[in-house]
């Protein structure tokens, strides 16, 4: 059964840089467990920006990443699901909306930004996954 861990962003992580380094920790420990994560960016401009993040989020650290698919840990840009190569795990930033065509990831990691709105859309998407017989998880990442 496919599982989903929704991991909500603290307050004080005021700036977009600021939760995006979040996710990259997450992304990183993700990849350090599964070998393989996808990650799916609203549009190419958070991708780009991830792509920086992935290389400079913390000292120290280091996730192979890139926009190759033979990369363990490949982004990819929009809102179409069918584009992504098979990976056990399926990273959502900054999307509203889940993607129609889900692909068969076993774990889905998705970021509730600390705003009313961004919250509201997080609602729906774990109420959308739970229906669809996800098992899920929800998480407070620390600052």
């Amino acid at each position: 059964m496919p599982s989903a861990s929704f991991y909500r962003l603290p307050a004080n992580l005021l700036t977009a840089t600021e939760q995006h380094r979040a996710v990259c920790r997450v992304v990183a420990k993700a990849w350090q467990v599964l070998g393989q994560v996808n990650i799916l960016c609203r549009d190419e401009e958070l991708a780009e920006s991830m792509d920086d993040l992935l290389w400079t989020y913390q000292a120290g650290a280091f996730t192979p990443h890139g926009r190759d698919p033979q990369e363990p840990v490949c982004l990819y840009a929009g809102t179409d699901a069918s584009v992504l190569r098979p990976a056990p795990a399926l990273a959502l930033v900054g999307l509203r909306e889940l993607p129609g065509n889900l692909p068969d990831a076993a774990r889905l990691l998705d970021f509730i930004p600390p705003d009313e709105s961004g919250v509201a859309d997080a609602r729906q998407r774990y109420r959308i996954l739970r229906e669809a017989g996800y098992t899920i998880q929800t998480y407070t990442l620390e600052a």
